[in-house]
């Protein structure tokens, strides 16, 4: 993700240098031979060393952070202590306890700010602020091979950490009649259609309302996220969690210990890795509700390819390039507001249609369809 916002920013003419930092200095100068851009800088950040993170951040104009979840928060202290403003690719509960901390040193942080969470959060922001009154948001997402094959007809085109940490948890949150309620990853599966050749696909509750939690509580009736996968994937899955091969908990192998995740991630990475292979974005943001007197649905949809041009993936080219079209609104001041923002309130009015015409210079298109019908008041009901 980091390399393809970097590769994303250095073709932007008001730019005038991007520092790629990594902890893998082999890395780096892979990224470097690739773009060939004199306003490309590479800077090694020694692993668990704060201050070469600051070091990294400091004296820019803004930093987007592309790590994995657990490092996200300790990411974006450090980015107060250098004194930078910030967007993070990732969501996570404990980065709502920065609110203050980037409000009294006068910076921004806009956390969630990829795909899913992101572009889906802004799209369902964007749905309710056309309506009165909002009923239901539903968000459908899905990064996948378009060439699916065994063990699990999936490739992963993110983070394989966050991914089994996803399928995993059973602090997933929805809104259900008003009410906030929390349930179990991979239930509810349903099947979901999209044009072809995504007519029979799968899709499972996963915790990916993030930000929106906060935003559309007291606002709306009924708020879920699920995850689109091939047909049977679900159950695939359900049965590694049912072993135990998902669990964080160390189990004694031999004389020593070992984490199931962790094995499981080392066993199935390599198995998963995208490679050479192509991928595709599903998103689906549906929003209902009502304006006027009439019964309103507002879908956004996206079917996002692999770039044979570009060499980059639809994940990249929807999550790395929606953070750092964030991270020049931020650097350029077209953002002024200081600490925690939520992508679905701060990407509104010409903030949401400069966003989504920057994505359509890149070809990630987003479609928008409205439905309206009124009660037919021609037939009286009953007393």
């Amino acid at each position: 993700m980091g390399a393809s916002a970097a590769k994303y920013l250095v073709q932007r003419r008001e730019i005038e240098s991007v520092r790629l930092a990594d902890i893998d200095n082999s890395r780096l100068n892979q990224v470097a031979r690739s773009l060939r851009s004199k306003k490309l800088i590479l800077q090694v950040v020694e692993p668990g060393e704060t201050s070469s993170l600051v070091e990294a951040i400091k004296g820019n104009d803004a930093v987007l952070m592309a790590l994995p979840h657990r490092a996200a928060y300790s990411a974006d202290l450090a980015a107060i202590e250098a004194g930078v403003n910030a967007v993070d690719l990732v969501f996570t509960d404990e980065q709502m306890k920065l609110r203050p901390k980037f409000s009294r040193a006068g910076l921004t942080l806009i956390p969630g700010c990829g795909v899913a969470p992101g572009i889906a959060q802004i799209l369902a922001g964007e749905g309710a602020r056309q309506m009165d009154s909002v009923d239901g948001v539903r968000i459908l997402v899905g990064g996948l091979p378009q060439a699916p094959r065994p063990p699990l007809n999936y490739k992963v085109v993110f983070s394989l950490e966050s991914v089994l940490q996803m399928y995993s948890s059973t602090n997933v949150r929805v809104i259900r009649d008003g009410k906030l309620k929390t349930t179990t990853a991979m239930t509810e599966i349903e099947k979901v259609s999209f044009p072809k050749p995504f007519e029979d696909m799968e899709c499972f509750l996963t915790d990916g309302a993030a930000t929106l939690i906060h935003t559309m509580k007291g606002r709306v009736r009924n708020l879920e996220e699920k995850t689109i996968r091939y047909p049977g994937h679900a159950e695939q899955i359900k049965t590694l969690i049912g072993t135990g091969l998902t669990s964080t908990k160390p189990v004694r192998v031999g004389k020593g210990k070992v984490v199931p995740r962790a094995l499981l991630s080392d066993v199935l990475g390599p198995k998963l890795q995208l490679g050479k292979g192509k991928d595709v974005t599903l998103l689906r943001v549906t929003v209902t509700g009502r304006k006027g007197d009439a019964n309103v649905k507002r879908e956004y949809e996206t079917v996002d390819y692999y770039d044979d041009r570009e060499k980059v993936t639809s994940m990249a080219r929807t999550t790395a390039f929606t953070g750092a079209i964030a991270a020049m609104m931020l650097a350029d001041g077209k953002i002024k507001e200081t600490g925690l923002l939520y992508p679905e309130t701060c990407f509104a009015g010409p903030r949401f249609i400069t966003l989504f015409q920057r994505l359509a210079e890149k070809n990630v298109i987003i479609s928008s369809t409205v439905t309206s019908t009124r009660p037919d008041i021609s037939k009286p009901g009953k007393p």
